[in-house]
């Protein structure tokens, strides 16, 4: 069984990893598991390039396959590839990075580095966008930690997402960003605890269809071969 290592930015994104992305991988001969980044793995919150970039080489060099989930907007200007993508269409600013991110590590890790081991994910925008997949799903399983009914959540969210037109292009401003236009019509949603059982109650096949970036990444995952 291959091991992978996500490397992720906060507790929703490491309890997302284990308890819906794992399960999925798993049947397919894979183990996933999720560390914060940095060495005291006590707080998540996307570090500086460097701290990240240590975090990737030592996980290569044991010998296991890595990858990451972090946001977009979060990154700081140091990581490769950020302040480019900052002025490209959205859906193309998490592939640019990743291939940024991709080839450092790369040329960090010599000409024997087999590329395959490292499959990066940066998320466009938020965990949140994957979210509004389904948005009777997304209403229905916050009605509990609201004052309003799941038929006035779904319409309002909804609206959200008419607006962006695709759960990935809602967008990444400080106030606009997915998690907190969330909270502007569920003021009990608590992003650590309630968005990874969300997103497992929607699935990872409504996700994939959905979201065509975290699909991507998804199907980089599924092709990580398992030991024969």
């Amino acid at each position: 069984m291959n091991e992978i290592v996500a490397i992720v930015e906060g507790q929703t994104e490491q309890t997302f990893v284990r308890d819906v992305l794992a399960e999925h991988l798993g049947g397919r001969g894979m183990s996933i598991w999720a560390v914060l980044p940095g060495r005291s793995r006590r707080k998540g919150g996307v570090k500086k390039w460097k701290t990240a970039r240590g975090d990737i080489i030592r996980t290569l060099r044991e010998g296991r396959y890595c990858t990451t989930m972090f946001d977009f907007y979060a990154l700081p200007d140091d990581w490769p590839g950020r302040k480019e993508a900052a002025t490209l269409p959205w859906e193309e600013r998490g592939e640019h990075v990743e291939q940024a991110i991709s080839n450092d590590i790369a040329a960090a890790c010599g000409e024997s580095f087999d590329r395959r081991q490292f499959v990066p994910y940066v998320q466009v925008h938020e965990f949140e966008a994957l979210l509004f997949s389904n948005i009777t799903e997304l209403a229905r399983s916050c009605e509990a930690v609201s004052d309003h009914p799941s038929e006035t959540l779904r319409q309002r969210l909804q609206a959200v997402l008419d607006e962006a037109a695709n759960p990935e292009a809602i967008d990444d401003g400080h106030d606009t960003c997915p998690s907190r236009r969330i909270l502007r019509v569920v003021r009990g949603y608590r992003k650590a605890t309630l968005g990874p059982i969300i997103a497992g109650r929607i699935g990872i096949e409504t996700l994939r269809g959905a979201c065509l970036h975290f699909a991507s990444w998804l199907e980089r995952l599924e092709k990580v071969a398992p030991t024969s």
